[in-house]
């Protein structure tokens, strides 16, 4: 089988630098799909970065996939790709949303969750409606559609309208490297290198509205003040969009010695911080799955996780789960994992299990899976 692979994000974060989570679980999937005997897997992007990526230099389909996909909704598959990718694969993956109309090509598309549509305040409002429009019916293509978490194929069959039986859950995995202990040396050079010492409260994710780092920061400013000092908040994400009143929150946190803003890690020193910190506290709104926690509970870190979307299903037992919306909340749970070592020892356990189960040669086993099923339909 030879699979045609997506790889606009990917290509884009592999050129700016930083890979996003959808970069990161294309990239993923397709190494493990290149492990898999009689598989072959073709990249090409929509867009003009074409780096060379592990599974080879992506090829371009078009450079500009906003018209090229409104073109696809009035006109029909465009005959030129067509062509082209029913002559080079047996089925295109689109697993980062940019979704070709195709004719003669098995289509399998990976939708993370509907955000845009369920949550349109969390998104720009530049051609918001037109857009949503566009990719609902792009995603209505595809012969089959993945998704990682049932929590995220709930909301697709209720918004989408599409057939039960085409819509299949593919868990993301977690990257081996976080299951690694760091030795004691390598932890200390990368604590001093940012000038912090084991103990404080970690907050992972670019900072934007839907991460809720609002109520994190209220929450850790209701510990008492000691509490605050020997255990502080550092928040590791990029400056997002309307962040402009947590970046000066942020500020003062770091004036008063109870807290860090660190904008970017390399992965390595975020599991050297996450094997240091009380907790990850992973008070997210919405998620379509809620890798980060995963990836806590490979390096043994404990999880203070929201009890919304698929946070629940994927966390299970392993986190305390809290209303995201109640800093009060965040707060007890933050001084309940600091006051009951043996039932942190129990969830970390827990959730090392649970984080095992969860592998990207799994998910590229049940996405195969789906191939098979759009090759029948063809």
């Amino acid at each position: 089988m030879t699979v045609g692979l997506g790889t606009t994000i990917w290509s884009s974060g592999v050129v700016k630098g930083h890979l996003d989570g959808i970069g990161i679980y294309t990239r993923s999937l397709a190494g493990s799909l290149v492990t898999v005997p009689d598989v072959a897997v073709r990249p090409y992007t929509f867009g003009t970065h074409t780096p060379m990526l592990d599974c080879g230099v992506p090829t371009s389909l078009t450079a500009n996939f906003p018209r090229f996909v409104l073109k696809n909704a009035v006109l029909g598959a465009n005959r030129q790709v067509n062509l082209r990718l029913a002559n080079e694969v047996d089925v295109f993956h689109a697993p980062d949303h940019h979704i070709p109309r195709l004719k003669d090509v098995a289509l399998v598309a990976s939708v993370m969750d509907l955000i845009p549509q369920l949550h349109p305040e969390w998104v720009t409002p530049r051609l918001r409606s037109f857009k949503n429009f566009l990719f609902n019916q792009s995603v209505r293509w595809a012969d089959q559609i993945i998704t990682i978490s049932e929590s995220s194929r709930r909301d697709i069959l209720r918004i989408l309208k599409v057939p039960e039986e085409r819509v299949h859950v593919t868990p993301l995995g977690v990257d081996a490297r976080y299951f690694g202990r760091q030795t004691e040396a390598a932890r200390q050079e990368v604590l001093r290198k940012h000038d912090l010492a084991p103990g404080f409260f970690l907050f992972v994710g670019t900072l934007q509205p839907r991460k809720n780092l609002t109520a994190v920061l209220a929450a850790h400013a209701q510990l008492p003040e000691a509490l605050r000092k020997r255990h502080p908040l550092v928040v590791v994400g990029r400056n997002g969009w309307c962040a402009e009143a947590l970046v000066g929150e942020l500020a003062a946190l770091e004036v008063r010695g109870e807290g860090r803003w660190l904008e970017y890690l390399p992965q390595d020193d975020v599991i050297v911080l996450l094997q240091s910190a009380t907790a990850l506290v992973f008070m997210s709104l919405f998620e379509g799955f809620g890798l980060p926690a995963i990836e806590a509970f490979a390096a043994r870190c404990p999880v203070i996780c929201s009890n919304t979307t698929s946070l629940p299903e994927v966390a299970g037992d392993a986190a305390l789960q809290v209303d995201p919306h109640q800093p009060k909340a965040i707060a007890r749970a933050m001084l309940e994992t600091l006051d009951d070592p043996l039932g942190v020892r129990q969830r970390q356990d827990e959730g090392e299990r649970r984080a095992r189960r969860y592998t990207w040669d799994a998910c590229a086993a049940r996405t195969l899976e789906v191939y098979r099923l759009a090759l029948r339909g063809c």
